[in-house]
C-alpha cells in the first residue's frame, strides 16, 4: 500500500479511500469535498497564507542535496528558504507557507517536474509565483528554446552566486525585504 494512503487510512473513512484508490466519489453517501484522489497524494484543500515573517519565502526542489545546501548557503541570509528533496513535502509546506519564488529541478524522480508545476498552479495564490527550472550546462540550450508553460526561466547548475542573484533582482524581491 502506498505510504500516503497508510497515513490517510488512519485519520479517513471507506468513502474517502475509495475516492483515493478509484478517483471516484459517491455523493449521497459522504459530502465531504476535502481530498483528492492524486498519485496517491491526497492534497488537503488549504489556502497557502502570506508569509508575515518578513523574508521572503523561496522553495527548493531537488533530489540533489550538493544543490539543496548550496541555494540554502546562498539564500537563507535575506530569505526564509525551505529546500525539499520529496516534492511531496514540498508541496504540503506550500499548502500552508506561500512562496514568493519557486525553483525546481527539471528532472524529478519522485513526481515529475510537469505535476509538481501544475499542482503549485491549481493554487489561486501561486498562479503568480514566478518558477525557475534548475538545468545543467549541457541541458540549457534544450529548456531555453523552448517556451514551457508555467515557468519563468532557467537557471544552470552549478549555481553561481551571481547567476542567482540576477534572478532575485530581476523578481524584485528585495524590495519585498525593505517595505
Amino acid at each position: 500500500m502506498a505510504d500516503g494512503l497508510e497515513k490517510f487510512i488512519k485519520f479517513g473513512n471507506e468513502d474517502d479511500i475509495d475516492q483515493i484508490l478509484h478517483g471516484t466519489k459517491d455523493k449521497t453517501s459522504n459530502p465531504r469535498e476535502d481530498f483528492d484522489a492524486d498519485d496517491g497524494l491526497v492534497t488537503p484543500e488549504i489556502g497557502p497564507a502570506k508569509n508575515l515573517m518578513g523574508k521572503p519565502v523561496v522553495v527548493v526542489i531537488d533530489d540533489d542535496y550538493q544543490t539543496l545546501d548550496i541555494m540554502k548557503i546562498y539564500l537563507s541570509r535575506d530569505y526564509e528558504c525551505a529546500v525539499f528533496s520529496d516534492p511531496k513535502e514540498a508541496i504540503f509546506y506550500m499548502n500552508t507557507h506561500l512562496p514568493d519564488m519557486i525553483f525546481v529541478d527539471c528532472y524529478m524522480t519522485v513526481m515529475t517536474t510537469k505535476k509538481i508545476i501544475s499542482i503549485v498552479r491549481s493554487y489561486k495564490e501561486m498562479a503568480d509565483v514566478p518558477i525557475y527550472y534548475m538545468v545543467y550546462k549541457e541541458e540549457e540550450g534544450v529548456f531555453a528554446s523552448k517556451d514551457i508553460p508555467g515557468i519563468e526561466g532557467i537557471i544552470t547548475r552549478p549555481i553561481a552566486r551571481g547567476d542567482l542573484q540576477k534572478i532575485l533582482d530581476k523578481e524584485k524581491l528585495r524590495d519585498y525585504v525593505s517595505a
